[in-house]
Order: structure tokens, then C-alpha cells, then sequence
């Protein structure tokens, strides 16, 4: 377990650089992040499934500025992590897990948010401290930024590392106290959230006009892997 907790605490880090602190490629994004997480801890599956759920709850959520903001790139790949951890301990409860890990997802990502604004007030200590150097010389500059996206870095570590290693103890403790028969209730609760989530998404992409012909192609797209899969 600690290989895989590690690992996957390395990709946190790398999703909470890619959130504002550098690269911004979109690897951070969950349905991608938590795939990723999947792979790493060969369940694929289940670290999709919260992905794209997760990806429909945070679609409009754009880290803009100095906006305060949940974090919640790194709190989709914390989900997943747990998620895919327990499931290897309770394989027949997946559907009971994956609604926990989405609840705590919104957890994590809400105090993720609070430590992004801590990490912003030491960035501006940083950046003051260097503005009152009496020479700027590109050392403190180069020292500034590594400062920041070192900081961002251990942010997305420290996040994944320590709740999984909270709840991947705790969750087994709960799932031991709740009747099986629940599992088959959350089963229509994640196709709901699904729905809404999708349902959301239409209504984004619908009223802004230059993107309805993309909905269009995504929506034949979908129909076509259907019909091919089935």
C-alpha cells in the first residue's frame, strides 16, 4: 500500500502544479487526473467513474485570478485514491465507496481551497521579501518561483498522502456498520448524479451558441461508441 499511496501522492503533486503553478496542460482536470490515479493503482475503472462525476461537478470552476476557489483537482485525485484503496479491501461495495469518496472529495477540495490561500500569503511574503533586497539580482527571482511551485507541489503531495492515509483506515470502519442492501440504493444515486451532471454539461455548451456544433459531434460521437460497444 505505501508504494501505491506514493505514487499516487506524486501525481497529486504534478495535478496541483498543473492547476495554476505551471504547465497547465489539463492533465489536472478529473475525469483525467483520476483515470491516471486508476492506472497507477490498476483500477481504472472506479478511478474514472469518480473522475467523470467529479468532472461534471467542477466543469465551471475555473481557477481565475486571485478568486478564492475549492480546490477540487486535487480533491478528485484524493477521492479516487481512496476510493480504489478501499475497493481493494471490499470489492463487493463498490457503489457504497465511490458515493463516499465523491463526499469527500468535497471535503478535501474545500480545505485544499484554505490551504491555496495560504499558500498565496506565502508567495506574497516571498515576493516582498525579494522586492526589499537592495540588488534583484535573478537568483531571488529564479528562488521566488521555485519557492511557488515547490509549494503547489507539496500541496497536491501532502493532500493525497495524508487523507488516504486518514480514510483508507477509516471508511473500512463505517463500511463494516452499514448493511449491504445500501449498496443497491446508491447504485440509481450515482446514475443520478450522472444524469445531472450531464444534464448540466447540455445546458453549459447549449446557451453558448458557437459551441452547440461541438455538442452535436460530441453527442454522435457517443451514440456511435454505444451502438459499436454493444
Amino acid at each position: 500500500m505505501w508504494a501505491d499511496l506514493f505514487l499516487a501522492s506524486l501525481w497529486s503533486g504534478v495535478v496541483a502544479l498543473d492547476t495554476t503553478a505551471a504547465l497547465q496542460i489539463m492533465v489536472s482536470r478529473p475525469m483525467v487526473g483520476c483515470s491516471i490515479i486508476g492506472l497507477i493503482l490498476g483500477n481504472f475503472q472506479v478511478g474514472f467513474t469518480i473522475g467523470i462525476l467529479l468532472e461534471l461537478l467542477y466543469i465551471s470552476e475555473l481557477p481565475v485570478g486571485g478568486a478564492k476557489f475549492a480546490e477540487g483537482n486535487v480533491g478528485a485525485a484524493s477521492a479516487a485514491a481512496i476510493g480504489i484503496l478501499v475497493v481493494r479491501q471490499f470489492p463487493d461495495r463498490v457503489s457504497f465507496i465511490i458515493v463516499c469518496s465523491l463526499l469527500l472529495a468535497i471535503v478535501i477540495s474545500w480545505f485544499g481551497g484554505g490551504l491555496v490561500l495560504l499558500m498565496r500569503r506565502l508567495n506574497t511574503k516571498i515576493f516582498d521579501a525579494v522586492q526589499r533586497k537592495e540588488q534583484l539580482s535573478p537568483m531571488y527571482i529564479n528562488f521566488s518561483q521555485v519557492a511557488g511551485i515547490l509549494m503547489a507541489f507539496i500541496l497536491g503531495f501532502a493532500s493525497v498522502f495524508v487523507s488516504a492515509l486518514v480514510f483508507v483506515n477509516l471508511l473500512p470502519i463505517l463500511l463494516r456498520h452499514v448493511p449491504v442492501f445500501v449498496d443497491h440504493i446508491m447504485q440509481p444515486v450515482i446514475g443520478g448524479l450522472l444524469a445531472v451532471g450531464c444534464v448540466s454539461l447540455v445546458h453549459i455548451f447549449w446557451t453558448q451558441g458557437g459551441r452547440r456544433a461541438l455538442l452535436a459531434v460530441g453527442v454522435v460521437i457517443g451514440i456511435l461508441i454505444i451502438v459499436i460497444g454493444g
